[in-house]
């Protein structure tokens, strides 16, 4: 299963832009170790610009899919204006395509300002949101990238799910899973995007005092790929780890997910058989 997304792009002399970041950015993190599951807090924080670099890398990927998903929203527009030229006296038909119009129009508008919004360095605020409206946006922007090959499915609850996060960071996070997903089932496949609230028993001062049920809100990625092998599964968090050939991955997108996950007071957990990979991200309900 490869761990991490593809960015195109080659500099010259072979190598791609992702080496030479990779080579540039590790002494930020020095020696680290990770990939407990589920994961705990062990480690510094991964450096904000090695952070904003791999944001953007992922926003190249995911602008080359909505480009895609724009060009058609503007064909249908165009469509529409076309036939109200040539209906101007049938009230009813000219509305219709109108509004049909303006509907598309709505939707690459959307789409160009989520990427334009993804790519700037986050503000690092923390509010309390709905986890279930930052999992349905970052289906709509996973969407594009993960088809035509990948079927996209998306369960939430009809009821709010409150955290307090930075949904920036929470939206990365899930983007980068996708992606993972996606690159696990190059001939296609299934990627489910789960929402729901689960009940996780934490340690106690340390596990002295025995545990505690803590409630979580849990967003679930999850692909009908091969799998993960169980000899490297404990190894997918550290950073600069990738099963990819030179070039293809940076290894930075899951030790992303961790961290944030980590950050907000939550934990990330992966299962993982021949029948494909789940991460699900924990984080603490309001």
């Amino acid at each position: 299963m490869t761990l991490e997304y593809p960015v195109a792009g080659r500099r010259p002399g072979g190598a791609s832009w992702l080496d030479w970041l990779a080579a540039l950015t590790r002494p930020l993190l020095g020696s680290r170790a990770g990939g407990d599951r589920p994961a705990r807090p062990a480690e510094p924080a991964l450096d904000p610009q090695l952070r904003h670099a791999q944001k953007l890398a992922l926003a190249g990927v995911l602008s080359t899919g909505v480009v895609h998903d724009v060009n058609n929203a503007l064909l249908v527009a165009v469509a529409c204006l076309d036939l109200i030229v040539e209906t101007p006296d049938q009230a009813a038909v000219v509305r219709d395509h109108a509004q049909a119009a303006l509907d598309a129009l709505r939707r690459a508008t959307d789409l160009t300002r989520r990427v334009a919004t993804f790519g700037r360095p986050a503000d690092g605020v923390r509010q309390q949101i709905d986890l279930v409206a930052v999992v349905r946006d970052s289906a709509r922007l996973a969407e594009p990238v993960v088809r035509p090959f990948v079927e996209l499915s998306v369960c939430c609850p009809a009821h709010p799910l409150t955290v307090r996060v930075d949904a920036a960071q929470i939206e990365h996070a899930i983007l980068n899973l996708c992606l993972n997903a996606r690159d696990a089932m190059p001939k296609g496949g299934t990627l489910h995007i789960t929402a729901r609230s689960a009940i996780r028993w934490m340690p106690r001062d340390g596990g002295r005092r025995g545990h505690v049920p803590v409630t979580y809100a849990v967003v679930e990625v999850s692909d009908s790929g091969t799998g993960i092998p169980h000899d490297v599964q404990a190894q997918v968090f550290e950073p600069f780890f990738t099963t990819k050939p030179p070039g293809q991955g940076s290894g930075l997108g899951l030790a992303m997910v961790r961290e944030t996950a980590l950050a907000h007071g939550g934990l990330v957990e992966l299962t993982s058989d021949a029948l494909g990979t789940s991460f699900r991200i924990l984080l603490p309900l309001c």
